[in-house]
């Protein structure tokens, strides 16, 4: 990983780009929904305000539609059309800002300066969420709404303040935050970094890895302007009155391949390669419990690799980096009982893939113990015909080529010298596809699979380079038994029939 001190110099203008009035996304519950039960003054309002959430919508013909699923400049966008600046000023005992571009009457989102708020006014939303939240009734009513429309953005917004606040990200150094924070404030900082250290089990349909520094610059200017205390602690009273059983844990949003640490005067982000103690190891029931959820959360994975996205029309590097947001390698690593790996540059904790002298040698005993459990996740039916959609969208072409290249390598009509071809693609490291003749080439040439997809025609040559390296390796059948279980566990009419190969047309 990078040096901190580098990414942070990466970008510029964050904060140019996404300045709004957040108290209309956290607190929104607070300030959209109620306030009949504070004082007389707001409680002449709660008409007003019940009507402005009756208008929550996530009409796709609107202009806003998918707000919900965006990030916080949107949602503050579309709460605030439906209740003003002056409506808001007019429900509180104080300015609702000290300073900033939101004057007249209306919020300024593009301006180079920010709202800094009153404290005095971000205190007094606090005590009234206290009051609003502890009608039960209220909250019932309204959680199907605060479900579909809320939820994803405050558990964003609650992760990251945790996280930050979290001993094992930054060694208990509130310094180490504060500098985090400074940078958000004052530079485009790429926060790629921190952002894959947190997060590991957020709903990522709010599409985390794309819009979760949004959230993190809102913290920056929170901590600039004095209230991050105060707006966390309005936000987590709402929160928790709708999730209760929320509880903010390293275990179960930190990514384990990372932890940040101050050393030489600079700021690194490590991974962890300590061995797996005893009480990190999983049993079989665990492990598999365990694959099962990753499958189940395919949708919510995000690309843990500094690397262009294409996930799912990508190659065989990116789907690793995505199902490794799912299951980490050091997870991986204490489901086994045995090494991974006999050799190689991995580690434990972290894949060392651009080390141009080496690759990974698994372990044909790992291998076989993943591949058993693999056919135990796949063993339930009605587990296959639940996940099926999603094995559909992320996982079916990449399996289907795989399989494929596999089974042509060892048709004597489609490839009649098997060795050549690896050892090829092998000493090239996979690309042979734009270069001289050779006999890689001309057996993917060859290998004309109408799969309709992006990815054969572009990544064709690093499926290939795989399969080298498990025949370099000795785990190529291994593999290939355990890929055909579970492919045909979802797809059990496939059959190898290069007869029915149509060459896929290069847009």
């Amino acid at each position: 990983m990078k040096l901190i001190g580098q990414i942070l110099q990466n970008m510029k203008k964050i904060t140019t780009q996404f300045r709004m009035p957040v108290v209309m996304m956290a607190v929104a519950l607070i300030m959209v929904f109620a306030f009949g039960s504070c004082n007389n003054k707001v409680t002449n309002a709660a008409k007003r305000f019940k009507e402005a959430a009756a208008q929550i919508t996530d009409n796709p013909d609107d202009y806003y539609g998918g707000w919900s699923e965006c990030g916080l400049r949107l949602t503050g966008e579309y709460l605030s059309s439906l209740i003003s600046l002056d409506d808001l000023q007019g429900m509180l005992p104080c300015p609702l800002y000290l300073s900033g571009p939101h004057t007249d009457g209306e919020w300024h989102f593009y301006s180079d300066d920010f709202g800094h708020y009153n404290p005095e006014a971000v205190s007094f939303l606090g005590d009234v969420a206290k009051k609003v939240v502890s009608d039960k009734n209220f909250v019932n009513a309204t959680k199907p709404i605060v479900d579909k429309y809320l939820h994803r953005q405050m558990l964003i917004a609650m992760v990251e303040y945790d996280g930050m606040h979290d001993a094992s990200v930054f060694n208990g150094d509130p310094y180490d935050m504060n500098v985090l924070l400074n940078y958000m404030l004052d530079s485009y900082y790429d926060p790629y970094g921190f952002l894959f250290s947190i997060g590991q089990t957020i709903d990522m349909t709010s599409h985390y890895d794309e819009i979760g520094w949004h959230f993190l610059s809102f913290w920056a200017r929170r901590n600039a302007d004095g209230t991050m205390d105060l707006f966390y602690d309005a936000l987590k009273t709402v929160f928790m009155a709708y999730y209760p059983d929320y509880k903010f844990s390293s275990e179960d949003y930190l990514n384990d391949m990372y932890y940040y640490e101050d050393w030489g005067g600079e700021d690194y982000w490590y991974y962890d390669d300590s061995p797996i103690s005893d009480d990190e190891r999983l049993n079989e029931n665990e492990s598999v419990e365990m694959i099962r959820a990753a499958v189940g959360n395919l949708d919510y994975s995000y690309n843990i690799l500094p690397e262009y996205d294409l996930w799912p029309e990508s190659d065989l590097r990116c789907m690793g980096s995505h199902l490794a947001s799912l299951i980490s390698l050091r997870t991986l690593n204490a489901m086994l009982p045995c090494d991974l790996y006999l050799s190689g540059p991995h580690a434990i904790g972290h894949w060392e893939l651009y080390d141009d002298e080496d690759f990974g040698h698994y372990n044909p005993e790992a291998v076989k113990y993943l591949s058993n459990l693999a056919n135990r996740v796949v063993s339930d039916k009605s587990f296959v015909s639940m996940t099926k959609p999603l094995v559909d969208e992320y996982l079916h072409r990449q399996m289907f080529i795989m399989l494929t290249l596999y089974e042509a390598m060892n048709d004597k009509n489609i490839c009649s010298d098997r060795k050549a071809v690896l050892s090829t693609s092998l000493d090239r490291k996979g690309y042979v596809l734009y270069s001289d003749e050779n006999p890689a080439r001309a057996f993917l040439e060859k290998v004309t699979i109408g799969d309709d997809t992006y990815v054969y025609h572009n990544y064709r040559d690093m499926f290939l380079y795989f399969w080298a390296r498990r025949d370099e390796d000795g785990t190529a059948d291994l593999f290939y038994k355990a890929l055909k279980n579970i492919y045909l566990a979802y797809y059990p009419d496939y059959k190898y029939n290069p007869s029915s190969w149509v060459e896929y047309a290069a847009e």
